[in-house]
């Protein structure tokens, strides 16, 4: 597994050895003032990244403005990763019909991270002289297969570019799955790497978010080489620098409902962090048993139908009933329907009754087909139960029937051949003591 994310890094690093790549963009900044702790306003204008170092006279989009258009310097590769598979999303499998990449751009101030396992990479209160502005963050979602979040130091603009805006990475955090679906049971790898141009001092943290409430799952401190929060099943792989590139993957063993959530990888560097977050989705396909099978009642009598679905995650699940006359050219939806609430089991999967009510059977329903179909987030396709419906009674013998009485006369009339046998012989022996 650990040797699988160390490929991941190099696939990334053998993408970057394209040609250059420009990708349009939303300059995001606060506008309108404060309320609180958050903006009043944010307006957004439109932008433009690009691999520098920026060409001299390159004409620009209209709508975009000469100070933002920026060309960024990016030696180990992540973004130009991003870019690429936003122009290309089939490099990396995503098919063409995928949701345009979404970019933004926005200003970012450096400061210290006050977290525990964070605290040693800042050990003095000066700031180094690098810090200078300045500085922006970018974040680009390239199809379901790549996303990356950038901090950018400005650098002083060359006579010969007095329009564009050159910028350096300073650290890039980066995921190739930022969708995941998983089975239950099944071991997860939430991919997670960063570069690190600056030297090797960090600290990573992976935070676990559901429903407006979160934790910290595993966090590691670089500097003191040791890890300060680890839960059961959590595994942080620490892979080596290649072609810039670190990895700070996390595999997650056993994979319940429990897992099911958002969870976000923070990489923190002096004065500098940034973050990527990935959603694992826990699908459980349901189980769908049909009773009774088959359905014999006596004419007149209502007819009930239980379908039973269980061991399903998540709760979105839908139901239909359907029936077919013996004979008839399709099937017709069953008007009387109910089913039971969700109900939740021990580890976590949820199951429902759903039940059919057909209208008292006639003779002429005899051989009647009821079907219940389910439709569900981890299945490919709707899964069907049938059964049919047998009226005591009602209908002429079957093949099943006729089968049965020709194998039943043979019988008597073997069975009358042999008393007649015996009977003949008893009367010729009477006749010869006679």
């Amino acid at each position: 597994m650990a040797a699988a994310a160390v490929l991941l890094l190099a696939g990334l690093c053998g993408a970057g050895a394209a040609g250059p790549a420009r990708l349009r963009c939303w300059f995001v900044e606060e506008s309108g003032g404060r309320a609180g702790m958050m903006p009043s306003a944010v307006s957004q204008r439109p932008a433009l990244l690009a691999l520098g170092p920026a060409e001299p006279g390159l004409p620009l989009p209209a709508d975009v403005e000469p100070g933002l258009a920026f060309a960024v310097l990016d030696p180990a590769g992540a973004v130009r990763s991003a870019l690429l598979l936003a122009e290309d999303p089939s490099a990396a499998g995503a098919k063409a019909s995928v949701a345009p990449p979404a970019c933004e751009v926005s200003g970012y101030t450096p400061q210290d991270a006050h977290v525990p396992w964070a605290a040693g990479l800042t050990p003095w209160e000066l700031c180094p002289t690098g810090l200078h502005g300045p500085w922006f963050m970018a974040s680009v979602q390239a199809s379901a297969h790549y996303g990356i979040s950038s901090v950018l130091q400005a650098q002083p603009p060359l006579p010969q570019q007095p329009e564009g805006v050159t910028l350096t990475t300073a650290l890039s955090v980066f995921t190739r799955t930022p969708k995941t679906c998983a089975r239950l049971g099944t071991d997860v790898l939430l991919d997670c790497g960063f570069t690190a141009p600056l030297g090797p001092s960090f600290s990573v943290e992976w935070r676990y978010q559901h429903r407006g409430t979160g934790r910290v799952l595993l966090a590691y401190d670089g500097t003191a080489a040791r890890t300060h929060v680890a839960e059961p099943g959590a595994e942080l792989f620490l892979g080596d620098n290649v072609g810039g590139m670190y990895n700070v993957s996390l595999r997650l063993r056993n994979v319940g409902t429990q897992h099911d959530g958002t969870y976000i990888c923070t990489v923190y560097r002096p004065h500098l962090h940034a973050q990527q977050a990935m959603q694992l989705n826990v699908a459980e396909p349901p189980k769908v048993v049909l009773h009774p099978d088959p359905v014999v009642v006596a004419p007149g009598a209502r007819v009930e139908v239980a379908c039973e679905i269980s061991g399903y995650f998540p709760l979105d699940v839908t139901v239909t009933w359907e029936r077919r006359e013996p004979g008839g050219a399709g099937a017709t939806a069953v008007a009387e329907t109910w089913q039971t609430g969700h109900r939740r089991g021990p580890n976590g999967t949820y199951a429902l009754t759903s039940f059919a009510h057909l209208l008292p059977a006639q003779p002429g329903d005899h051989g009647t087909t009821i079907t219940c179909s389910v439709a569900h987030v981890a299945l490919r396709t709707r899964v069907h139960r049938r059964t049919q419906l047998h009226v005591a009674g009602s209908s002429g013998p079957s093949l099943e029937d006729a089968v049965g009485l020709f194998l039943l006369a043979f019988l008597l009339y073997g069975a009358a051949r042999a008393l007649g046998g015996l009977g003949s012989n008893a009367e010729e022996e009477n006749k010869k003591s006679e």
